[in-house]
């Protein structure tokens, strides 16, 4: 009896373990609107930025893949241009610090989308960052790392030590305002939950065709 509850609490810890987690998040700012669907699962993050558009990123090799479904088509972008696009705009926010200070509390609190939150604040160069952070947030550590693969995607190494690792601040951050360049956008967590995801939901739909990327300009 032992044995088959040991190895019934090993099956359910393996499929607790291969969870999924699904992410709701409300945009504004820098031209977008509305809310962004981000489903985390394994190497793979599915971010629905639109009815009918969503972007499949592989973080083991930082790829990403937008799939529109009205044209049936996809394409690809490879790592090394999402690199060479990233290091552009990293190149406008001016000055980045490999080594910046971490975010520091401010000590005002609120309460953002039903939840107890502190401000901490982010500066590096031109780059600027309130976090408001949910210290008790339900799951919080599978939420936290969860959005950390989001935001990082498969260029962890490359922007490792210029914006703070999500999964390593004091909460859940529930809503977080970004601004550079006199441009601001807002993101608030709506809703963050574990669940089974169909692993299609990470791939191309079949009989879907390429679309090759225009050439990037040289700068």
């Amino acid at each position: 009896m032992k044995l088959t509850l040991s190895l019934l609490a090993c099956a359910l810890g393996a499929t607790m373990a291969r969870a999924d987690v699904v992410l709701v998040q409300s945009v504004d700012g820098m031209a977008q609107a509305g809310q962004m669907t981000v489903t985390v699962g394994g190497n793979k993050v599915r971010t629905d930025v639109s009815p009918g558009i969503y972007m499949i990123t592989d973080t083991a090799t930082g790829d990403v893949t937008t799939i529109m479904d009205a044209q049936k088509s996809y394409m690809v972008i490879p790592a090394a241009t999402t690199k060479a696009m990233m290091a552009q705009g990293m190149a406008q926010a001016g000055n980045l610090s490999t080594n910046p200070a971490p975010p520091a509390p401010t000590g005002k609190k609120d309460k953002i989308n039903g939840y107890d939150a502190a401000e901490y604040t982010f500066s590096n160069g031109n780059l600027k960052v309130t976090y408001w952070l949910c210290a008790n947030f339900p799951n919080g550590k599978v939420v936290s790392d969860a959005l950390s693969k989001f935001e990082k995607g498969g260029l962890a190494s490359m922007l490792k030590g210029l914006t703070p690792d999500l999964s390593t601040l004091p909460g859940v951050p529930v809503k977080t305002e970004v601004e550079t360049n006199g441009q601001k956008i807002t993101m608030s967590l709506i809703s963050a939950k574990e669940q089974d995801v169909d692993p299609s939901q990470y791939t191309v739909p079949a009989g879907y065709s390429e679309v090759k990327m225009p050439t990037m300009p040289q700068q």
